[in-house]
C-alpha cells in the first residue's frame, strides 16, 4: 500500500510538460545536487502538477523547494546504492513501460474512428439470423472458393424464394446450434435456434460479423462474409434503439412443445384461464403465485433480474419491447415453454462520458484494435524506410521449397533447405536488419499446424506478422526520444519506485524493526501523552500508543537521514533563478 502511495505521490515532484509563463527562463539552472542538474522548468513543472503557480505565495514556493530537494536527495541516494539495478526493480519498471507505451503504439486517428464506430453501433441493437459454411483460415484456395460458392448458391436459393432463411439455415448451416440435437448424456432434446441469433450490439459478436450485420439493411441478406469460422450469410431482421437492460415480470408455464411454437392441451387451458382472469382485473402478481412454474421469480411476483437483449431469445425480447410499462403481453413461446410478460422498465443505452471511456478501453482489448496497430506499422515502415531485399524474392523461394512435411510435423529444419543460405539480410529498416535466419527461427514455431492453403500466403502472412512485431519493438526503444511526456512518465515511475524502496529501507521498515529505538523514542515523547485525569500524572503505555510512537519515530529517522544526505551531497541553489518566480 505504501509503495502505491509513494508512486502516486511522486506526482508531487515529477516533471511533465505544462505551460510556463514566458518570463521564466525554463532552461535556467536552478539546482545542482552532486553532478545532477535540475532546471527551473523542471521545478515549476513539478510544482504545477499539484499547485497553481498564480496562487502561490513566496513561502509556499520556498517550502516546496525544500521538499523538492529532499526528494531529489533520496532519489540520488537510491541511485548511488544501485537500487534501480536490481532484477525485480528492472522487471517492474519494464512492465510499467510496456503498459504506458501502448497508447503510443497505435494510430490514434484510426483508433478514434474505431471507438466512434463502436459508440455509434451501441446506439442500436440488431436482430439477425445467419447461415455458416465452415472454412478453416488455413484452407486451400480451392476449398476456400468452394465454401464461398456454396454460401453464394444458398443465398440465391433464398432470394429466389426456394427456401425461407430459417429453413435454409436448418438444411445447410454448419453452425451446430442451428438444429435440434439429443444430448447423449441426458437423452433429452436440445432445441436449435434455426439460425436466429437474437438481438445484439457492439462487442457481442466477432468484429467482421458485427460489421457486416450493421452494414446490412433490415430485411436484406448480406453477401458471404468471411470470419475465422468460415463464410456467413447474415439476414438482418430488426434494428432498434439501443437497449442496455430490460426488466419484466413473467408467468411461466413449462412445456417442451413451446420450442416448436406449440402447446399441450393442459398448457392451453392454463393460458386461457390466466388471460381470462387478467381481463377480469386480477392482479398480475396474484396470478404469478397461482400459476407460474418459475420458482425463482415467483418469490418476487414474477419479476426477473434485469437482462441485456442478447441474453434472451429474439421473440422474447421483441415481445417485451413492444410493451409499455404495466402492459401485459400475449403468450410467447421459448424452448422452455410459454411466457406471459408484464413490462416493468426498459433501460436505454446511455452514452455518457463514463460509458464512452469504457468503450474506448474495451476497444483497446478487442481484436478490432489490430486495425489501428497495423495502420501505425504502415506509417512506421515509411518513417523508417522499410525495404525488402530483391522485392521479396526470398519469400517466393521459401514458398517453392518449403517441405510439405513442415505443415504436418515438427521435425523439419528449414535452415537445411538447399540454397536457403544464399539469403542473409532479407529486409531493412532504420539502422536494423531482418535476417533469413531470424525469420526461420520464428517460422519454426508454426510447424505441424495442418495448414492446407497456398504456402506463399502462409509465409507472407507470417513474415508480415514477424516484421510488424520487430518494428513495434524498435518503436518502443524510440518512444522516450519521440515523446517527452512518455519519457517523463517513465522517469516518474522510476523515481517513485526508488523513493519507495529507499524509504522502506531507511525509514519505514527500520522504524518498525528497531524495537530498542522505539522504546527509547517512546521515553522521549511519552510526556506528550498523559493519562487523562491521572493524579499524580501517569503516561499512556507504549502498547496503547505504539502506532503513534512508530509514526513519530519514522518522522524522526527521516529528518536525521535527510540531514545526513545534505552533508553527503553538495547542494547548490541558484537563488537568482529562483527569485524570478517569487512575487515582488
Amino acid at each position: 500500500m505504501k509503495k502505491l502511495f509513494s508512486v502516486l505521490l511522486l506526482a508531487f515532484f515529477v516533471c511533465s510538460s505544462t505551460f510556463l509563463n514566458a518570463q521564466y527562463q525554463e532552461n535556467a539552472l536552478l539546482l545542482k545536487i552532486g553532478d545532477d542538474v535540475i532546471t527551473l522548468g523542471e521545478f515549476l513543472n513539478s510544482y504545477q502538477k499539484n499547485n497553481n503557480l498564480a496562487d502561490a505565495k513566496n513561502e509556499d514556493l520556498e517550502e516546496y523547494l525544500d521538499l523538492y530537494i529532499n526528494f531529489l536527495l533520496k532519489v540520488k541516494e537510491g541511485k548511488t546504492l544501485q537500487i534501480d539495478t536490481a532484477k525485480a526493480f528492472a522487471m517492474e519498471l519494464e512492465a510499467y513501460k510496456n503498459q504506458s507505451a501502448q497508447q503510443y503504439l497505435i494510430d490514434k486517428d484510426v483508433s478514434d474512428k474505431i471507438v466512434d464506430e463502436a459508440i455509434e453501433r451501441m446506439r442500436y441493437n440488431i436482430r439477425a439470423s445467419h447461415i455458416l459454411i465452415e472454412c478453416d483460415p488455413g484452407a486451400s484456395p480451392a476449398d476456400t472458393a468452394k465454401a464461398y460458392n456454396k454460401a453464394l448458391d444458398i443465398r440465391k436459393k433464398i432470394v429466389n424464394k426456394e427456401y425461407t432463411f430459417n429453413d435454409a439455415a436448418i438444411k445447410y448451416s454448419e453452425d451446430r446450434s442451428v438444429r435440434d440435437i439429443i444430448d447423449p448424456s441426458t437423452g433429452r432434446k436440445q432445441y436449435g435456434n434455426k439460425g436466429d441469433l437474437g438481438y445484439f450490439s457492439a462487442f457481442n459478436l466477432i468484429y467482421p460479423f458485427e460489421t457486416a450485420a450493421y452494414n446490412t439493411p433490415v430485411g436484406e441478406i448480406s453477401m458471404p462474409v468471411r470470419t475465422q469460422f468460415g463464410y456467413h450469410l447474415i439476414y438482418v431482421q430488426d434494428r432498434i434503439p439501443g437497449v442496455a437492460l430490460i426488466t419484466v415480470s413473467q408467468i411461466f408455464i413449462a412445456d417442451e412443445l413451446g420450442a416448436e411454437g406449440k402447446m399441450s392441451a393442459a398448457t392451453e387451458e392454463k393460458l386461457k384461464a390466466i388471460e381470462r382472469k387478467l381481463r377480469e382485473g386480477a392482479a398480475f402478481g396474484q396470478l404469478v403465485q397461482e400459476y407460474s412454474e418459475d420458482e425463482a421469480s415467483k418469490e418476487n411476483n414474477g419479476q426477473l433480474q434485469p437482462f441485456p437483449p442478447n441474453r434472451r431469445t429474439g421473440d422474447f425480447v421483441k415481445t417485451a419491447l413492444n410493451l409499455k410499462p404495466g402492459e401485459i403481453s400475449k403468450p410467447v413461446s421459448s424452448t422452455l415453454g410459454w411466457h406471459i410478460l408484464e413490462m416493468v422498465e426498459v433501460h436505454p443505452v446511455v452514452l455518457d462520458d463514463e460509458r464512452k471511456y469504457m468503450v474506448k478501453t474495451r476497444v483497446s482489448r478487442d481484436p478490432r484494435s489490430h486495425l489501428s496497430k497495423s495502420s501505425l506499422v504502415s506509417k512506421l515502415k515509411v518513417e523508417y524506410n522499410y525495404k525488402e531485399v530483391d522485392n521479396g524474392k526470398f519469400l517466393s523461394f521459401l514458398a517453392s521449397n518449403i517441405p510439405s512435411a513442415f505443415f504436418s510435423n515438427s521435425d523439419v529444419d528449414l535452415k537445411a533447405i538447399e540454397g536457403i543460405d544464399k539469403f542473409n539480410v532479407v529486409a531493412t529498416y532504420a539502422d536494423r536488419q531482418i535476417t533469413m535466419a531470424n525469420f526461420l527461427d520464428y517460422l519454426n514455431r508454426f510447424q505441424g499446424t495442418g495448414y492446407a492453403g497456398a504456402p506463399i500466403d502462409f509465409i507472407r502472412e507470417r513474415f508480415d506478422a514477424y516484421c510488424e512485431n520487430e518494428i513495434i519493438n524498435y518503436e518502443k526503444t524510440q518512444l522516450e526520444r519521440k515523446y517527452p511526456e512518455y519519457k517523463a512518465l517513465v522517469k516518474e515511475y522510476h523515481d517513485g519506485m526508488i523513493l519507495y524502496e529507499i524509504n522502506s529501507k531507511m525509514v519505514w521498515n527500520k522504524a518498525i524493526q528497531d524495537s530498542v529505538g522505539i522504546v527509547n523514542y517512546y521515553e522521549k515523547i511519552k510526556t506528550n501523552y498523559p493519562v487523562k485525569g491521572s493524579n499524580p500524572v501517569e503516561y499512556q503505555s507504549l502498547d496503547n500508543i505504539r502506532a503513534i510512537v512508530i509514526t513519530a519515530y519514522q518522522d524522526y529517522l527521516d529528518k536525521v537521514w535527510v540531514s545526513e544526505l545534505k552533508k553527503k551531497y553538495n547542494i547548490t541553489v541558484n537563488r537568482e533563478a529562483f527569485q524570478t518566480i517569487l512575487k515582488k
